[in-house]
C-alpha cells in the first residue's frame, strides 16, 4: 500500500513541477491537458467495452480456478492425497 501511495504523491508532485516550470504559455498547456483527457477518456470507454465483452468468458474460467485452489487448500490442510493421478483436475466444476 505504501508505494503505491508514495507512487501517486511523485505523480501528483511531479506533474504540479512540470506544469509550473513549463516552457509554452498557460492556454497551450490546457490544451494539450484536456486533449490528453480526452484520449484517456476515449480509451477508457474502449476498455470498459471490452471488458463487459470479456466478462463471459473470463468470471466462469476464474470461478473455476478458484474452485480448484480451494480443493487443493483443503486437501493439503487435512494432508489428504490428491486424486489417484496426483492431481485435483478430476475434482474441478465445469460449468454446466
Amino acid at each position: 500500500m505504501g508505494y503505491f501511495r508514495g507512487l501517486i504523491h511523485g505523480m501528483a508532485i511531479g506533474t504540479v513541477a512540470g506544469l509550473a516550470l513549463a516552457p509554452q504559455p498557460g492556454d497551450r498547456t490546457r490544451q494539450q491537458m484536456k486533449d490528453a483527457a480526452n484520449g484517456v477518456r476515449s480509451g477508457l470507454e474502449v476498455t470498459g467495452h471490452a471488458v463487459q465483452r470479456l466478462a463471459p468468458v473470463v468470471v466462469p474460467v476464474a470461478q473455476n480456478a478458484m474452485h480448484a485452489v480451494n480443493l487443493v487448500r483443503r486437501r493439503s490442510d487435512d494432508d489428504d492425497v490428491l486424486a489417484s493421478n496426483g492431481t485435483a483436475a478430476d475434482t474441478v466444476h465445469t460449468p454446466a
